[in-house]
Parts: C-alpha cells; sequence; structure tokens
C-alpha cells in the first residue's frame, strides 16, 4: 500500500486511554471503533470492531493488535447534530463526551514519520481539531477477555478530562 488518507469522525477520547472513533478509509469504507490504549498508541492496542469492514482492517493493517468483533448493535456511536456530544456504548462501556466551553477548535498535529501506529509497520501523521471536553460513564475491562457486563473491575468516570475533535485526518503511510 503506498500511502493513504483517513477520516476520523466522530472522534472523541479520554487521552492515553481510550478513543470512540468512525474511521473512514479509501480501503475498508467506514467503520465504528472503541479503543483501549494499555501503554502508548505507538504499542498495540486493543480494537472494538462492530463490522465486516473493521474486522477487514485490522486483519490487514494493524495485526499486531488486538481485534475484537462485536455484533453492530453491540457497538454504537452516537453524535449530536452540532457536533457538541458523543456517546458510544458497548457491552459494559458507555461514556459520554460533553464539549465544554465555545473556544474555537485548535488545530493538535499527532504522529509523525517513523511513528508506528499500534505497534505496526505503518506510520501516521495527520492533525486533529480538538475541543475539550469532559467524559461520564463507565468502562469494565475484563482481564483477558472481550467486554462483558458481568465483568468486575468498573471504573467509573465523572467529569473527567476529555477530547472531541471537530474533524480528524491522518495519511496513512508503511515505515
Amino acid at each position: 500500500m503506498n500511502g493513504t488518507y483517513e477520516f476520523y469522525a466522530p472522534f472523541a477520547h479520554i487521552p492515553g486511554r481510550y478513543e470512540v472513533a468512525r474511521i473512514h478509509t479509501t480501503t475498508h469504507g467506514s467503520f465504528d471503533t472503541f479503543i483501549v490504549i494499555t501503554t502508548t498508541t505507538d504499542r498495540p492496542v486493543t480494537v472494538y470492531v462492530n463490522s465486516d469492514a473493521g474486522e477487514q482492517f485490522m486483519a490487514d493493517r494493524y495485526p499486531e493488535s488486538t481485534a475484537v468483533r462485536v455484533g453492530a448493535e453491540d457497538l454504537v456511536i452516537t453524535e449530536s447534530p452540532d457536533g457538541e456530544l458523543v456517546r458510544v456504548v458497548l457491552a459494559a462501556v458507555d461514556l459520554t463526551f460533553r464539549r465544554v466551553g465555545s473556544d474555537p477548535p485548535v488545530a493538535a498535529p499527532y504522529g509523525g514519520e517513523g511513528f508506528a501506529v499500534w505497534g505496526s509497520t505503518y506510520t501516521c501523521t495527520g492533525v486533529d481539531m480538538e475541543v475539550p471536553a469532559v467524559v461520564n460513564g463507565h468502562v469494565a475491562l475484563p482481564a483477558q477477555e472481550p467486554l462483558a457486563p458481568a465483568s468486575p473491575a468498573v471504573e467509573h468516570l465523572s467529569d473527567k478530562p476529555g477530547v472531541i475533535t471537530r474533524g480528524s485526518y491522518g495519511y496513512i503511510n508503511p515505515l
């Protein structure tokens, strides 16, 4: 694969922890994801996907990471019409990102040459148009298995700082 552009919207995250994104690619179409970051974004992650396209994307592009396939109805991302609120619901995950303040989005460059996305053989350079958010809800992370409602390890989030992007793009290129 030569370089390709991707667009991410809606996209919200708790930096270094969780990301929720609808990924739009020229190679695999559009699909929803919930991403669990265990160390940093240059190391393998766990990505929950709810479609054949998402599952194939992970197998083709990021086999170093763990892809967990769930039903289309089991991973739902919604965004308010004004983009001020993003919500993800996935089995034992229910997070709502709500914009705070009214300052215009700030361009936040990320990645760069030599930055291995999710421990893969691909690099990504891009820009997020970020606005601050607070995050409320919960995440239940089981040990060594997909998210499940009965998981005992529940993290409750109350007004946790987060980010909503008002647009994000990345240029993906082999390392």
